[in-house]
């Protein structure tokens, strides 16, 4: 099956872009089939889940999501290290950096859990998971996020099983954390 782009006209540039893309595809019926989809561009990203082996914890961030908002929901929202990668930045580099930035921890060991699109009918932002072991006793910073990046980061450390059970109770409930505490432990 094929499909040609035929054009992509940008509707909106800020901090994420918005593009309409007119798009020609194979269809399953052996036709052809023309339409114009809306995609947000906003770059790849990692989600990094710190795990003690020793303590069998793994590290949880805390922070404000503009997401919920728009949903009267609560925005103070339970996740794992992530970040976006900048243009060109190898997905392990990033992981390592954000460890640092957001939790205070170099990791060790960086194991892939894979990767997968967040929402492949509207956005084309792909997400790289990965599982790291590290010492909790051995922080080299204090996390928490950049100052220039206004970000205001909760950290903590849960036991494994917590968290687990935060995912089906619903206190972890972004894809995110959801997928890489599960790919890791279940």
């Amino acid at each position: 099956m094929k499909f040609t782009l035929i054009e992509q006209k940008t509707l909106h540039q800020g901090f994420f872009r918005l593009d309409a893309c007119t798009v020609r595809h194979d269809t399953f019926a052996g036709g052809e089939l023309n339409i114009v989809r809306e995609n947000l561009e906003r770059g790849d990203a990692v989600v990094v889940l710190l795990h003690d082996p020793i303590r069998d914890e793994v590290l949880l961030i805390e922070q404000f999501r503009i997401g919920p908002v728009a949903r009267n929901d609560n925005p103070w929202l339970i996740e794992v290290v992530a970040g976006m990668l900048h243009p060109g930045e190898d997905p392990l580099d990033c992981a390592r950096h954000e460890c640092i930035e957001e939790a205070g921890y170099e990791p060790t060991t960086l194991k892939s859990l894979g990767s997968y699109y967040v929402s492949p009918g509207g956005c084309s932002e792909r997400i790289f998971l990965y599982l790291s072991e590290v010492d909790a006793t051995q922080p080299v910073g204090t996390g928490g996020g950049l100052d220039h990046e206004h970000e205001d980061i909760r950290v903590f450390w849960v036991k494994r099983e917590d968290a687990l059970a935060m995912v089906r109770d619903g206190r972890i409930n972004s894809s995110g954390p959801m997928l890489a505490l599960l790919l890791a432990f279940q």
